[in-house]
């Protein structure tokens, strides 16, 4: 996704209120999410680790109402709601590509290690 090219300082304008309302809203659901598992503890307080989890607790739970929302509500569907394609993170989806790369490194350069279908990320 990028930013496009503004064609007038209204579109700028347009964008960054839509931007504004998703960035309260993604916001307002991290907060609600770390207050409930870290009770009184700040932003500054958490590990990275934390923030992390916190935020893949968001977007799964975001992804699931989202789509739970449009079977009830069936006027806010949409042709591509039809396709269902779980919900996993940028890092679980980054090892798996990376582990299919190895693999087919592997596979091309040294086809006689059979050693292709062993490797795991992490030196294993």
């Amino acid at each position: 996704m990028t930013i496009p090219h503004f064609k007038s300082q209204h579109d700028w304008e347009a964008f960054t209120q839509i931007f504004d309302s998703q960035w309260h809203c993604k916001k307002a659901l991290l907060d609600r999410v770390k207050d409930d598992m870290f009770p009184n503890t700040s932003w500054n307080g958490l590990t990275a680790k934390s923030i992390e989890i916190i935020n893949d607790i968001v977007t799964n739970l975001l992804y699931d109402v989202d789509r739970k929302f449009k079977e009830t509500h069936q006027d806010y569907k949409t042709e591509d709601d039809e396709l269902f394609i779980p919900y996993r993170s940028f890092k679980e989806n980054v090892t798996e590509a990376l582990k299919e790369a190895i693999a087919q490194h592997d596979e091309w350069c040294h086809p006689e290690s059979g050693i292709a279908g062993n490797f795991e990320l992490g030196g294993k």
